[in-house]
């Protein structure tokens, strides 16, 4: 029995959106699921709009995911003389033919075409008028596409598809610059790689039977494919490479865990029964073509906060400690002076919904703050706060025991003593340690920060209040 091989070919003229990872991610799916192999190839023929930060971007993202690949990444840039050696094989075979017609011909032809109200497409002349053939001139090559029949093939989403070859034209497959095309290449490549299946976006569907016809004449065994269908933003509009779609390592930047984006992007398109949530083994073991729609999904970016959420919160602390990690290095906030970022996860997890959030409501855990919010500190602290936060600063300066449960005892009884609400001396202290007025339970707060960082910022408010009054 043959070896399932899939591929994940993007083109590098723009940054990995969600479409794009989205088709890796059902071809890497169903090589995992039938223990095949997933290759990697960039298609980076077109020079011209090709970017190697876009080669970069592709490598990171999937990295990032953990979409691992077993062979490549391959080139197709790297494999030009394989191109043309077929191609010169197929002039000698009249299974393609150059092409001299002019842009100015190509125009003409395309104008009437469209005023006799016909579908655009070349009319043969090269193919019938070899006597015009003047080999020291610019050309194109074309492939000879069958003039006659149809082409079709079983679709593993749409089922039976066929297209009249009439309606295709022969096409170019090298251009005048010696550059071999995208439908082209895409064949030799897949023969030379022994694809077996060819899971891309719905797109894609008119290039089908023209790299089935190559396919064939040929004489190779075809691929079967699976066109999935397209991705639209929240607002409805497809998503591009050029607009309405942001890069995925954006999703990284902005807090988002590879789990969460992976388990939204799974849901776009394909689904098992009324199953929300899938680990990797899961979507490795459940997927199926069965479960793909035809219809297009929409990018719910409420849904994917929605999981972020969910997986901060049933991850393993120690898997969510590295990627926090990396958000504070990001952010530029040292972690050295502090607590073990494990310790935040179940602090600040119930809070934000995104690490980036966890990050920028919690710097005070690591850095001192150097200026404080007037606002805030007039609001709750006056001078006749100092001989309270001289109360509660030597009773935390005796204790024995740093605990969470020390901590909230000191802070019934600073609440006796000056018969204060405890909400009100948990406001004070919130302030001095935090300089916000929001923060997780302020006995937690205080504890995590640490004795040592603790007094320091309650002198260094009692010194402002009092130069301050």
């Amino acid at each position: 029995m043959q070896q399932i091989r899939t591929r994940f070919s993007p083109s590098p003229t723009g940054l990995l959106h969600v479409g794009s990872i989205r088709t890796a991610l059902f071809s890497w799916l169903f090589a995992r699921k039938k223990e095949g192999k997933f290759l990697l190839r960039i298609e980076d023929t077109d020079f011209n709009r090709s970017k190697k930060i876009a080669v970069k971007n592709i490598i990171e993202s999937m990295q990032w995911l953990n979409i691992n690949w077993d062979e490549g990444p391959y080139f197709q840039s790297q494999r030009f003389d394989r191109y043309n050696s077929i191609i010169d094989d197929m002039l000698n075979k009249n299974l393609a033919y150059r092409c001299y017609c002019s842009q100015e011909r190509l125009n003409n032809l395309r104008k009437i075409q469209i005023n006799n109200g016909n579908k655009p497409r070349y009319d043969g002349y090269c193919r019938n008028n070899k006597q015009y053939l003047h080999l020291n001139k610019a050309h194109v090559i074309r492939f000879c596409n069958p003039s006659k029949g149809s082409v079709s093939f079983t679709d593993k989403v749409r089922g039976y598809i066929q297209f009249d070859n009439l309606e295709l034209d022969d096409f170019i497959i090298r251009r005048t610059d010696g550059t071999p095309t995208y439908n082209f290449c895409v064949v030799i490549d897949d023969i030379d790689m022994d694809i077996t299946h060819v899971i891309r976006g719905e797109d894609h569907i008119s290039n089908t039977p023209r790299q089935i016809n190559i396919f064939k004449c040929l004489n190779v065994k075809i691929p079967q494919y699976a066109h999935i269908p397209m991705i639209l933003s929240d607002n409805g509009q497809r998503l591009s490479k050029r607009q309405n779609s942001d890069s995925i390592l954006k999703y990284k930047d902005d807090g988002f865990l590879p789990d969460a984006l992976l388990n939204h992007l799974v849901r776009l398109g394909w689904s098992y029964k009324n199953k929300e949530i899938f680990n990797r083994e899961e979507m490795i073991t459940l997927f199926d073509f069965s479960g793909i729609n035809k219809s297009p999904s929409i990018f719910n970016t409420k849904k994917l906060v929605w999981l972020n959420h969910y997986y901060i919160n049933h991850l393993p602390v120690h898997y969510i400690a590295n990627h926090l990690t990396w958000q504070f290095n990001k952010e530029n906030i040292s972690i050295k002076n502090g607590p073990p970022v494990e310790e935040l996860i179940p602090l600040f997890g119930k809070r934000y919904k995104t690490l980036k959030d966890i990050v920028q409501n919690c710097s005070y855990i690591y850095e001192d703050y150097l200026e404080y919010d007037l606002t805030i500190v007039n609001k709750y602290l006056q001078k006749s706060s100092i001989p309270i936060l001289i109360f509660i600063r030597k009773d935390l300066e005796n204790l024995l025991k740093w605990s969470i449960e020390s901590i909230r005892s000191l802070i019934e009884v600073t609440s006796k003593q000056f018969k204060l609400e405890k909400n009100i001396i948990n406001m004070m202290l919130r302030i001095v340690i935090t300089s916000v007025n929001s923060s997780p339970p302020i006995d937690k707060i205080l504890y995590i920060v640490g004795k040592k960082r603790v007094l320091s910022r309650i002198d260094k408010i009692i010194l402002y209040l009092s130069e301050n009054s």
